[in-house]
């Protein structure tokens, strides 16, 4: 997954999200629900900017009071599409947290370097992501 699809695939822990809770229960002969990732944490102005992919083609607005706005394209298999979403972000420990509209909750680990931020996958994709801000 390239550096600007990072963000988007909260969007398809969305779907996951939404496909996994179409599933029966453990006791129907289902797969165990993943529990969600608690938003607990806090914000930290470290992180408050405007940031950008490598290739430009997508910005983060990470906000002081707890809000992002994320504006770019996506590519996937059948063609590329412009995203557009808002969301919160809060800091805890080694990750960075992001909610979405639906209250999904992604968590990244993340290495802060001046102006330079890496974002990790946690969950079994494993992606990474670097963008600086600018």
């Amino acid at each position: 997954m390239r550096a600007s699809n990072l963000f988007p695939a909260l969007a398809l822990f969305t779907v996951a999200g939404l496909l996994a809770g179409c599933q029966g229960s453990e006791d129907e002969g289902g797969v165990p629900e993943k529990p969600p990732v608690a938003f607990e944490g806090k914000t930290d102005p470290r992180f408050e900017g405007k940031w950008k992919t490598a290739d430009g083609k997508s910005t983060y607005d990470i906000r002081r009071d707890g809000t992002y706005s994320f504006n770019g394209k996506v590519s996937t298999q059948g063609g590329t599409f412009d995203n557009k979403f808002e969301g919160a972000w809060l800091i805890k420990e080694e990750l960075m947290l992001f909610k979405d509209g639906q209250g999904n909750v992604v968590p990244y680990k993340f290495t802060l370097d001046g102006n330079k931020l890496t974002l990790a996958l946690t969950g079994s994709l494993k992606r990474e992501s670097v963008l600086t801000r600018s």
